[in-house]
């Protein structure tokens, strides 16, 4: 009976994800590109709430947030899975900077794009130059700007923060999963090379429930010093998850 329900589970999901999909491809063209509104940033983020908030829905999961998510600034979070992007956006409208690969994933890539995502590969520093240009005009939109730099810290997108003075908000989001149905690392977590994109989502599919919490810290100064505001950043991170920071996570580049 247990397999059972799961299979059904799975298949209503799956139907109401593809429902949330046609649902948020039809928003996309009516309220952004039909409007001609495919050049506003704010446009496309408040698409991507809406998108992210049918996914989740189509999930079950409610996600919970503590604290107050921040109206401006950057928003610096630990990352878990691909989950991360919706729980965030679910609560504002935001825009992502994400690794390059994203851009090629099947229908959540293009999805990505529409949604205004800035896409980077961390490898080039030509690339995170690039990116820290785009940075400026999302904010001056009034937008929030959020990444999930490597160790919560280690990345040169703390460079034009610095630079501009920009305020940030640390944040920490935690899964928990029903008993029984396995680890968070193990079922939601999405980060070993060897796991694929679809199986690893039918997978969680068929969990009862995922639950969420956002937790977000206290926005703030970036300073003046780069190398200690990624130390702080990943600190704070961690003190939001009541974690103990790795040792070595922090390589300012």
């Amino acid at each position: 009976m247990t397999k059972t329900r799961r299979f059904l589970r799975i298949l209503l999901r799956i139907s109401k994800f593809f429902a949330a999909l046609a649902a948020g491809v039809v928003r996309y063209y009516f309220t952004v590109k039909l409007p001609g509104r495919s050049g506003s940033i704010a446009a496309r983020a408040a698409w991507m709430q809406t998108m992210a908030q049918g996914f989740l829905w189509a999930l079950g999961l409610k996600p919970v947030c503590v604290g107050t998510p921040p109206r401006e600034g950057i928003l610096v979070s630990n990352h878990v899975s691909y989950l991360d992007i919706l729980v965030h956006a679910s609560f504002m409208p935001l825009v992502f900077i994400s690794k390059a690969e994203v851009a090629r994933w099947p229908i959540f890539g293009l999805l990505s794009r529409w949604a205004g995502t800035l896409f980077i590969r961390r490898e080039l520093r030509s690339d995170v130059l690039r990116v820290a240009a785009e940075m400026p005009p999302v904010l001056q939109a009034g937008l929030v700007l959020a990444f999930f730099p490597e160790g919560t810290s280690s990345s040169g997108e703390a460079v034009p923060m610095v630079e501009n003075g920009w305020q940030i908000t640390p944040a920490f989001l935690r899964y928990e999963l029903e008993a029984g149905d396995g680890a968070v690392e193990d079922e939601v977590a999405y980060y070993r090379p060897e796991t694929v994109l679809g199986p690893h989502l039918l997978n969680l599919l068929g969990k009862r429930h995922v639950r969420a919490t956002l937790t977000y810290g206290q926005p703030q100064s970036p300073g003046t010093d780069r190398k200690a505001l990624a130390a702080r950043l990943h600190a704070e991170v961690c003190d939001l998850g009541c974690i103990a920071p790795a040792i070595g996570a922090v390589e300012a580049v």
